[in-house]
């Protein structure tokens, strides 16, 4: 999913932008697994010497790899895994597709989410938009102001 190029990037992130770009850093972050119990972070060790067949040299291609080398050569890198910029994107097409007019059931097909996910998401974004707007006063005809969802209770899934 395209990120916003706006969105600042964690540090741990940017320095690796720094070196290969913004683009080629997050394809190469969502690349990487988990590391470990901490699933905020990917990790990854950038070898001093960098042979062909090496898999940092299949992620990104031998120029690229060979400028990570330069940069980080010995060095074991735990950058954030950047999946809040994923979640941006989901959240922000959501509200997307329901202003224009989708079904929150079709929209949570698309998502493969639940409807209670979308409509939670769909309530978030109403909440913070200021009021007067054109998609307040629909609600308002509907009389779904301050019962988002018909009533459901707070708690997000």
């Amino acid at each position: 999913m395209p990120p916003n190029h706006s969105t600042k990037l964690p540090p741990s992130v940017q320095e690796i932008a720094d070196v290969i770009g913004r683009e080629k850093a997050l394809e190469f972050i969502g690349k990487l697994p988990n590391s470990g119990s901490r699933s905020w972070r990917v990790c990854i060790y950038i070898p001093k010497d960098l042979p062909a067949d090496h898999k940092l040299v299949e992620l990104l291609g031998w120029h690229d790899a060979r400028r990570m080398v330069d940069a980080f050569s010995g060095m074991i890198l735990q950058p954030s895994n950047c999946r809040f910029l994923e979640w941006q994107f989901l959240h922000r097409e959501i509200v997307r597709l329901h202003r224009e007019g989708v079904q929150i059931a079709d929209i949570a097909d698309m998502v493969e989410r639940t409807a209670y996910w979308v409509r939670v998401i769909i309530a978030r974004a109403e909440e913070t938009q200021p009021k007067g707007t054109v998609s307040d006063q629909k609600n308002h005809r509907r009389g779904a102001i301050n019962q988002p969802f018909g009533g459901l209770n707070e708690t997000y899934p």
